[in-house]
């Protein structure tokens, strides 16, 4: 927060939209980076161990300027995080975001890239910590993460808007409440899971995964498929069948079994001719529901790579659902390890193209880079299909044509000539 009302920096006219990084805060021969947006979840994971998890964390205070009596009302806020190896400090001001890391608690506490903090004459004055949270498995890597997500380090700095209490809030609220399990995601859909954790987790944590599986992969071709949703049609349609099928079931058919006094004849009823009359009225009306448009349909979308793996990607109303698997039909038959496609009306190829060549992780900038495609936590289950054409049509490749417009009127008016001469 700052003490002064310039426009400068109430509004944050000396804003940088950068990241100070300063790994070795208590080491003179190390040196800090500056970071952009577009570089901070990339280049700051190759500085750091992301893995580390977070143990405790605190906000800070200390005064905007020596001079004060008191700081109640005018204060710098910032949050300094313990892990096993390091301490870090995170804050925002006038001129960025700063990170700094250290061996020493007083390097990253005590001072600010390198400067001793500002501090005043009195006790009310100094550097005091005012709140602590367990780290609640937290990792540095997925801090990162949110902090990028949210887009914390292009919101320019403003005194009463977007200030240092208020990002130092955000990092603190991110640490100790546990984040909603938004994603569920299976990094191996076609081999056994040897392992009973779940596959629910945050979209912080997902990023992490993702970018570590996917570091080598390239996409390179896009699929959207649609399949009918039918748990709810299925039960009222065998139920319709049913009746329809027994009140339109000749009568004389049935006169005829149940006068015979052959048993085995009841028998042949009951057990095949009935069921097959039935199930065949239930598939033609389930096609004539399906052709009159009376299904909803499901849409999902699934990538190959250049290393010969699928992904898959659908929006269910409360969260998405993502696979990976080397093999592709084991992602139309199943989600989340359990069939969800009636026979009768398997996955349907709506369209396809080759894929943009960029990595998977993309895909999720698109999704949750400030939650684009997220931003309804209950989504209307007629509206979930949707998002996977916007995925669709946001990765496939626009083909160049071979010839060029101009060369192809060319062409034709040559041709037009000649005829005419």
């Amino acid at each position: 927060m700052s003490l002064s009302l310039s426009p400068s920096a109430s509004t944050g006219g000396n804003y940088t939209c950068k990241l100070y990084f300063d790994p070795g805060a208590d080491q003179s021969d190390t040196r800090g980076y500056w970071i952009t947006d577009d570089q901070l979840r990339q280049k700051l994971v190759n500085l750091i161990d992301t893995d580390e998890e977070i143990k405790k964390a605190s906000i800070y205070s200390n005064p905007l300027s020596s001079w004060q009596l008191t700081d109640a009302m005018f204060y710098h806020a910032f949050v300094v995080m313990e892990t096993n190896d390091w301490w870090w400090s995170i804050e925002k001001n006038t001129e960025g975001i700063t990170i700094q890391r250290s061996k020493k608690l007083e390097s990253v506490r005590d001072m600010y890239q390198r400067k001793i903090r500002t501090t005043g004459s009195t006790s009310l004055t100094s550097i005091k910590e005012n709140k602590t949270t367990e780290g609640g498995k937290t990792t540095i890597g997925e801090l990162i993460i949110y902090i990028w997500r949210k887009d914390c380090l292009n919101d320019v700095y403003h005194l009463l808007d977007e200030n240092c209490q208020k990002f130092a809030d955000t990092v603190f609220n991110r640490i100790k409440l546990k984040c909603d399990d938004q994603v569920y995601f299976d990094e191996a859909a076609d081999q056994p899971r040897y392992s009973a954790s779940s596959c629910y987790m945050s979209v912080d944590k997902l990023f992490c995964k993702v970018q570590r599986l996917s570091a080598s992969e390239t996409l390179s071709q896009v699929q959207l498929y649609t399949a009918a949703r039918l748990k709810c049609v299925i039960l009222a349609a065998i139920i319709i069948t049913a009746v329809v099928g027994l009140s339109t079931l000749p009568f004389s058919i049935v006169q005829e079994i149940f006068q015979s006094d052959i048993f085995f004849k009841t028998l042949m009823f009951f057990f095949i001719v009935l069921p097959v009359y039935i199930f065949s009225a239930y598939v033609v009306m389930c096609s004539i529901l399906e052709r009159i448009g009376l299904l909803s349909h499901h849409s999902f979308v699934i990538f190959k790579t250049n290393v010969e793996t699928y992904w898959s990607f659908e929006r269910f109303p409360t969260h998405y659902v993502i696979h990976r698997a080397s093999n592709k039909d084991i992602l139309l038959k199943e989600c989340k390890r359990a069939s969800q496609h009636f026979w009768i009306f398997k996955p349907k190829l709506h369209k396809e193209a080759l894929a943009v060549k960029r990595g998977t992780i993309a895909i999720l900038e698109l999704i949750w880079k400030k939650d684009n495609l997220n931003s309804e936590r209950n989504l209307p289950i007629e509206d979930c299909g949707q998002l996977a054409s916007i995925i669709y049509e946001n990765f496939k490749r626009n083909e160049e044509p071979i010839f060029p417009d101009w060369l192809i009127i060319f062409i034709i008016y040559i041709c037009i000539s000649y005829i005419y001469i």
